[in-house]
């Protein structure tokens, strides 16, 4: 697939994005300095590239049960293994990698029980896997929507930066109507309210008012992925380590300072941290490692990765370079009220 150069203005318009990702494009221009019509063609050359896009996915009280998979295949099947899963909307993010396991995969499922009966069946249901051990995930301590490039100024972000004031009243159930938008949204987080109407079969008002309810609670989280050729970070590194837990809660302040970071989680299995990270370079694997015993001395990191192929994204199956080619809507049932 051909793509176009991609500038300086691309990647602050994609950062843009990331701040405040339901923006119009006035409002982004305004904050650009750059004319609305100007900064909507170039994003829509992007998405169309599969270069980078927006999604959503249930977050909060509505966050479904998951756990992250290390999955060993049989000889020379993990490629073949990663995109059958990639075709599982209950596996939302899938990677083929180095080290101890062949594929990484984030499953999803509505709760525990139903997370449970899918990871059990999936030596059996799934031609090619060995063995799988699994890590439910109890706590996520920073998410993928927080990563920024860095293209804009501080003033800038303070302009854009959507706060969600998390509320704990009714807010907390998802309607039908609900999670029919969130759905519709992990296809194209821009969705249109007049096409989110389309999908939820509520109108466009009635829409507007349920996506507000559902940002004020803090039920739905969005976030702009790019591919790797637009964000220049082509190396991609998975570490498993173990805190002690009286240290954990300390630790995830300093985790989120850690350059190239996008995201960590806490896990119930042999380790209990594992962290994403986005590199420039082979050798920012170690140089990361490094920095991390620096800031958390506490940390014991005790495996690592390197994605050798990222076959699926949060629902988005990706090509060679990390782009975009389609959307696998996660399962329905997983943005059901928990």
């Amino acid at each position: 697939m051909a793509h176009s150069p991609l500038d300086e203005l691309d990647v602050a318009i994609v950062d843009a994005v990331r701040s405040a990702p339901r923006a119009s494009w006035r409002d982004l221009g305004d904050v650009l300095n750059v004319d609305p019509a100007t900064v909507s063609r170039r994003w829509a050359r992007m998405e169309s590239e599969g270069v980078a896009w927006v999604t959503a996915h249930p977050s909060g009280p509505a966050t479904p049960a998951c756990a992250l998979v290390e999955i060993d295949c049989a000889p020379g099947r993990s490629t073949e293994v990663a995109r059958i899963l990639a075709e599982d909307n209950q596996a939302a993010t899938v990677k083929v990698t180095s080290g101890a396991r062949d594929v990484l995969m984030l499953a999803q499922a509505p709760d525990l029980d139903s997370l449970s009966g899918y990871l059990l069946n999936l030596v059996r249901g799934t031609s090619g896997i060995v063995r799988v051990r699994s890590h439910v995930v109890t706590r996520s301590t920073l998410e993928a929507s927080r990563w920024r490039e860095g293209a804009l100024t501080s003033e800038q972000r303070s302009r854009l930066d959507v706060r969600t004031t998390q509320r704990s009243d009714d807010a907390e159930v998802l309607a039908a109507a609900d999670i029919r938008i969130i759905r519709a949204l992990q296809s194209d987080g821009r969705m249109s309210f007049e096409r989110l109407a389309g999908h939820a079969g509520v109108g466009p008002v009635a829409v507007r008012r349920r996506l507000s309810r559902l940002q004020e609670a803090g039920l739905i989280t969005f976030r702009c992925d790019v591919s790797r050729h637009l964000s220049g970070r082509s190396v991609s590194a998975v570490y498993f380590g173990s805190l002690d837990v009286q240290d954990l809660r300390a630790a995830e302040e300093r985790i989120r300072t850690l350059p190239g970071v996008r995201a960590s989680t806490f896990v119930a299995g042999p380790f209990n941290v594992i962290v994403d990270a986005s590199l420039r370079s082979i050798a920012e694997v170690h140089d990361l490692e490094w920095r991390m015993g620096q800031q958390l001395p506490a940390l014991r990191v005790q495996d690592r990765s390197v994605v050798l192929n990222m076959t699926k994204l949060l629902g988005r199956v990706l090509d060679s370079e990390g782009r975009s080619v389609r959307s696998v809507p996660l399962h329905p049932d997983a943005a059901a009220a928990r």
